[in-house]
């Protein structure tokens, strides 16, 4: 998993801005980011088997520091008893740009397409 974060964060430093929204979520959460005007989507997260998520329907990354992380394992037991997630979810923690808090998302494996 940290690969793949490390990979989103690495697409992200490479350009001046990023617009998420979630695109879909049915059987998986599809969280959608471009970097221009275009109706298209230049990155897609995927998260599969999800089990919490507490996040925004759109937001704004800030490109220059890390916006996707894996918690700290105190953070992750923390929110982990709190929601009561099941073992077996890994947790993902995003911030976004002037937005207090961060956002989670609990899912057994995530993925990600980079399409520019």
């Amino acid at each position: 998993m940290q690969d793949i974060i490390i990979q989103i964060n690495n697409f992200l430093k490479k350009n001046a801005w990023c617009d998420f929204e979630v695109i879909e979520f049915k059987a998986v959460l599809k969280i959608g980011g471009k970097t221009s005007f275009e109706n298209k989507y230049d990155i897609i997260i995927i998260f599969e088997d999800v089990y919490f998520f507490q996040c925004l329907t759109n937001w704004k990354t800030e490109t220059n520091s890390e916006s996707f992380l894996i918690p700290s394992i105190v953070e992750q037991r923390k929110i982990n008893i709190h929601y009561q997630i099941e073992r077996g979810h890994q947790l993902v923690k995003i911030l976004a740009e002037d937005v207090e808090g961060a956002m989670y998302i609990s899912a057994r494996k995530v993925s990600v397409e980079f399409l520019k």
